[in-house]
């Protein structure tokens, strides 16, 4: 046995890996499909069944059910912010520099400022 031979078996053994690995990747993205579908298709009957309990007792009724609105005062908008602020270890200040920058620290940062940017008095956050 020559050099040679010794690379050509390298070389077909490697392109044996190769194949394998495509054929493997392949059944697996063929599985993850048929069961992403699975699960879309049972997340629309589930939606559907939803409408279908949700629309039964309005029209057996005759009344129209609202969303379920919650008004808070400025007192506790304010004190629900500090919460969210003292959680992520931010100030009001810090967290409106992150949205300056366009840079959050987390996504939950993002998310608080997201909820609260622009809408809170600063005077009524730091009396408390």
């Amino acid at each position: 046995m020559n050099v040679d031979d010794i690379v050509a078996e390298k070389i077909a053994a490697a392109r044996a890996r190769i194949e394998a690995t495509k054929r493997r990747r392949a059944a697996l993205a063929a599985a993850r499909q048929r069961g992403l579908a699975h699960r879309h298709a049972q997340k629309l009957r589930n939606l559907e069944a939803s409408r279908q309990r949700e629309a039964s007792p309005a029209e057996s009724d005759g009344l129209v059910y609202d969303d379920v609105v919650v008004e808070v005062t400025t007192e506790e908008f304010h004190a629900a912010v500090r919460g969210s602020l003292a959680r992520l270890g931010l100030t009001y200040a810090e967290l409106e520099d992150q949205a300056r920058r366009r840079d959050f620290t987390s996504a939950q940062a993002q998310s608080l400022w997201v909820s609260i940017g622009g809408a809170v008095n600063t005077e009524l956050l730091e009396e408390q």
